[in-house]
């Protein structure tokens, strides 16, 4: 009978008894240039659709709140295929598990790309969106399997730091498509934007496919559905909360805090839960968990309103405000540069915690800056600090727990980091909406809400144990 790691008990002409002979390691040559293709590819779709919103309406003959369910759907699906794909990635092999994710993404682009209507346009999103969330847990488990200890801070860092570059170029390339599509009389301009991700895909694909096959024999696994049917309704709640008025809120949050209970409920009296028991086992993993839902909200907060904050601060135009986030962006870059150095010589506790020391300064400093200049460098130093911890959560847990449950570990703490994408928007709207505040004031009041939580968790991050303690 062969063993998960798909190796004989005993190798021909070893006695029954004697130790084993150790798998060679997996070949690392060319296992990074596909992972990063796909992040790429993964964070571009988040940013790249913000200019085609105004023309996904016209041309649909839809309202930009109606159009706002593209966006929506696209982190309620990513969401959702996050711990999916870590417990397929443990049982089916991290190389099929990240090939299968690029194949849904090219397919939902492709649906993108030819809709003619917004459920059509709606449907191929969450085809895409399944295969964007898989993406990020199977790279992070790819990483941790196939490149030796010294190499994998580095390529962590490396693979984050495609979110800054997306964040760069997206809106801009957006924007530019769309252009094109409106002077070559395309009837549908915004076609394009999901188009360029179709042979981006199949080019990281076929890259993907080249390398060394996966060891693991696959393995019979039961998907918890209702635990799944349990994140989704949370996630569409908390989307539905963030785009209602009053008190229809409050009715859809309420609905979101019920359907999390009653999932937490179900996964600790099913015999086989969506996550595995063991990745929550240690004071390390558990902090990691707690840390990511937390500090979704004030990352999410300053990525998705920072230009709305400039806009409405100081009277800028939208091509004003997309030059200003470039103050947020390359420090962002070059954030991830300097916490992949530091990573080998310092714990990753203090850095974690200077991280989050620097977003708290940032976003504290943008609730009372009162020129442009002075806000620019608050995103500078909020940069700096989102840049320097992005890839220490998922480096730190893979030091944690064991190679055979990593792909689930990460797909948990993915799914916890990314419904900041969710929280945030409804934390922002329905403060906006029951403060009694304008926009300006409450955006203010909303950073300086998120540099508090960001500052709370400081203890938190100072006291993760060191791997191996």
């Amino acid at each position: 009978m062969k063993t998960r790691e798909g190796l004989t008990p005993a190798a021909p002409g070893i006695e029954a008894g004697a130790p084993r002979p150790e798998a060679p390691p997996y070949r690392s040559r060319g296992v990074l240039t596909p992972l990063l293709l796909g992040m790429f590819l993964r964070a571009l779709q988040i940013t790249i659709i913000a200019p085609s919103l105004v023309n996904i309406a016209q041309s649909l003959g839809a309202t930009l709140a109606q159009v706002g369910w593209v966006m929506a759907v696209y982190a309620t699906g990513s969401l959702v295929a996050q711990p999916v794909a870590g417990k397929l990635s443990d049982a089916r092999g991290r190389r099929r598990t990240f090939a299968g994710a690029l194949l849904f993404f090219g397919t939902g682009s492709v649906l993108c790309a030819l809709a003619r209507s917004l459920p059509e346009l709606v449907a191929g999103r969450v085809v895409q969106s399944l295969g964007a969330g898989a993406l990020q847990p199977a790279a992070i488990a790819l990483v941790g399997e196939r490149l030796p200890q010294e190499r994998r801070n580095p390529a962590l860092y490396a693979l984050y730091g495609m979110f800054a570059l997306a964040g760069v170029i997206g809106a801009l390339a957006g924007g530019v498509l769309v252009d094109l599509g409106i002077v070559w009389r395309l009837p549908y301009p915004w076609h394009l934007i999901f188009w360029l991700g179709v042979p981006l895909a199949a080019l990281a694909l076929l890259l993907t496919w080249r390398l060394e096959p996966d060891r693991v024999i696959p393995q019979r696994i039961a998907f918890d559905v209702p635990g799944l049917v349990g994140i989704a309704v949370v996630a569409v709640c908390l989307m539905a909360a963030a785009n209602a008025a009053a008190p229809g809120a409050w009715v859809w949050l309420g609905g979101a805090l019920a359907g999390g209970a009653l999932a937490v409920v179900w996964e600790r009296r099913i015999r086989e839960p969506l996550f595995d028991p063991a990745v929550f086992a240690g004071a390390g993993p558990r902090r990691l968990y707690t840390l990511a839902v937390i500090t979704g909200i004030p990352i999410f907060s300053l990525t998705m309103y920072a230009a709305a904050y400039y806009m409405t601060e100081f009277g800028a135009s939208a091509a004003q405000a997309g030059l200003a986030l470039l103050a947020l962006a390359i420090p962002l870059g070059a954030g991830q540069g300097a916490g992949s150095s530091l990573v080998r010589r310092i714990p990753p506790s203090t850095i974690l915690a200077a991280a989050l020391a620097a977003l708290a300064v940032g976003e504290a400093l943008l609730g009372v800056v009162q020129v442009p200049a002075a806000a620019l460098v608050a995103f500078a130093v909020a940069g700096c600090g989102i840049g320097l911890g992005s890839a220490l959560p998922n480096a730190l847990l893979l030091r944690y727990v064991t190679p055979s449950i990593s792909g689930s570990a990460t797909g948990f703490l993915t799914m916890l980091s990314s419904s900041g994408a969710i929280t945030a928007p409804a934390a922002v709207s329905a403060w906006l909406t029951y403060a009694g505040v304008g926009p300006r004031t409450g955006l203010r009041l909303e950073l300086v809400m998120s540099s508090i939580l960001a500052a709370a968790c400081l203890p938190l991050a100072a006291r993760l144990p060191q791997p191996g303690d």
